[in-house]
């Protein structure tokens, strides 16, 4: 399991990018817990307390990527396919895990899917699933506090350089 300090910045899961901004114990009846205090940057109201030995909560912890890192996942995944999975539940379940516990790379790939996905739609004349239209929603609000946060831009800028960097032209 990770060992995360003290002011490190992490991705949460759906929460996004926080600050580690302590890691305390707190007593309950007999039984003393270790937690890291985390506070998400797009919401300074809260704060989340995820347990040190709690590994499923923890592996929801992921450390920011440089930007040597992120230029080299992008480039990946500019050159990958993608495929759609028409069966509905399956997708679901696969987009649903992805925003949970998916690296970058991995929501970048969910996002580049459903981007061209709806590219697909729309030249039809037809719209995005609703369901598909709430994971892209948090795929890009996961993203956008990321790549802000690791290449020093406004969040607003992310999406158009993301496409830009990883969407085949037609």
């Amino acid at each position: 399991m990770d060992n995360f300090k003290k002011g490190e910045k992490v991705i949460y899961s759906v929460n996004g990018v926080c600050e580690i901004t302590d890691i305390t114990e707190k007593v309950f009846g007999k039984t003393v817990m270790r937690y890291y205090v985390l506070k998400p940057i797009s919401n300074n109201e809260a704060t989340l307390f995820v347990p040190v030995n709690n590994e499923n909560l923890v592996r929801k912890m992921k450390r920011l990527m440089t930007q040597s890192q992120l230029d080299k996942v992008l480039n990946d995944i500019s050159a990958k396919e993608v495929e759609w999975n028409s069966n509905e539940v399956i997708r679901k379940e696969e987009f649903r895990n992805t925003i949970s516990f998916g690296n970058i790379s991995e929501i970048l790939i969910l996002l580049k899917s459903i981007w061209l996905h709806r590219r697909t739609q729309n030249s039809k004349g037809r719209k995005l699933h609703i369901s598909d239209e709430m994971y892209l929603r948090e795929a890009e609000k996961i993203i956008k506090e990321e790549i802000s946060t690791v290449i020093g831009v406004e969040q607003d800028d992310v999406i158009p350089y993301v496409k830009n960097k990883i969407l085949i032209r037609n």
